[in-house]
C-alpha cells in the first residue's frame, strides 16, 4: 500500500543553526504509514505552498514558542513565552493553503492546536496560571521533559470521543497557552476541569482536529493516541488515493 506524504512544520533553533523536528511526530507517522515530509520554517510563502500542495495531510506540532498575540488583537501577558516569527508565518501560510483544500486532513498538536485556533480568528488563553481561577496543573515546572497528567472531558459525539469510546481520559500536558474563543467553524470538544479547552474540532465534516495534549508521546502505549494517528493517516490515504 502506498505512502501518504505528511508535511510537517520544522523547529529552528537560532544559536545552533539547527533546523529539524522532534522524532516524536516522526516515528508516530511512520508506525501509521504515513511518509514525514518536513516544511522549513521560513516566510517564502510560494515554497510553503510547494510543500503543501505535494503533500497528503499536514500536522502542526507543538513548539517551545508562543504565538505572538498580535495576530489576535490582543497586548503581551507579562508571561509570555519565547516569539518565533517564522514558526507563526509558517503555520498561518500552511493553513491559507489547507483553507482552500479541504480534503487535506489537519492534525494540530499543542502549538499547533493553538496556530488553528488563531488562524480562524479565535484568541488564546496567554497564561493559564495567571488567567485561569484554581488551574489544575498543564506543565510541570522547571521540567520539559516530564509532563503533567490530568483529566479531560471529551464530548462522546465528537471525532476524539468516538475514538476513544468513552468521556473522560487522562493526558499528558505540556503547555502554559491554551484555546481561549474557538475560531471560525472550531467547535470545542474536550475540557479540563479547570474549564481549559483541549481540543477542538472542525464543524463543517472536515477533518481538521486539534488537541492540546501530546499524542506523538505516547502512541507506544495508549490506545486513543494511536487511534488518532490512525484515523489521521487513514484521511491522508484517501486524499493520496483520490491524485493518483
Amino acid at each position: 500500500m502506498e505512502k501518504p506524504w505528511i508535511g510537517i512544520p520544522t523547529r529552528y533553533h537560532p544559536k545552533s543553526e539547527y533546523i529539524g523536528q522532534i522524532r516524536h511526530y516522526l516515528d508516530a507517522i511512520l508506525w501509521a504509514g504515513g511518509l514525514p515530509l518536513m516544511i522549513p520554517t521560513m516566510d517564502d510563502r510560494a515554497l510553503v505552498a510547494e510543500y503543501v500542495r505535494r503533500a497528503d495531510g499536514i500536522l502542526l506540532p507543538g513548539s517551545p514558542t508562543d504565538i505572538d498575540p498580535k495576530h489576535y488583537g490582543a497586548a503581551p501577558h507579562e508571561k509570555l513565552g519565547d516569539r518565533f516569527p517564522e514558526r507563526d508565518a509558517t503555520d498561518f501560510a500552511i493553513l491559507d493553503l489547507v483553507e482552500k483544500q479541504p480534503d487535506t486532513p489537519l492534525l494540530g498538536i499543542c502549538f499547533g492546536v493553538q496556530s488553528l485556533n488563531v488562524h480562524r480568528g479565535g484568541s488564546l488563553v496567554q497564561d493559564i496560571p495567571s488567567v485561569v481561577t484554581t488551574p489544575v496543573e498543564h506543565s510541570e515546572e522547571n521540567d520539559d521533559k516530564t509532563p503533567a497528567r490530568h483529566v479531560v472531558r471529551v464530548e462522546e459525539d465528537s471525532v476524539v470521543g468516538r475514538l476513544a469510546g468513552r468521556s473522560e481520559l487522562e493526558v499528558n500536558s505540556y503547555h502554559h497557552q491554551a484555546v481561549e474563543k474557538p475560531g471560525r467553524n472550531l467547535r470545542a470538544v474536550a475540557f479540563a476541569n479547570d474549564g481549559v479547552i483541549e481540543a477542538v474540532e472542525d464543524t463543517t465534516g472536515r477533518f481538521v482536529l486539534g488537541v492540546q495534549w501530546h499524542p506523538e508521546r505516547g502512541w507506544k502505549e495508549d490506545p486513543l493516541s494511536r487511534a488518532l494517528f490512525s484515523k489521521f493517516i487513514e484521511q491522508a490515504r484517501l486524499r493520496y488515493n483520490q491524485r493518483s
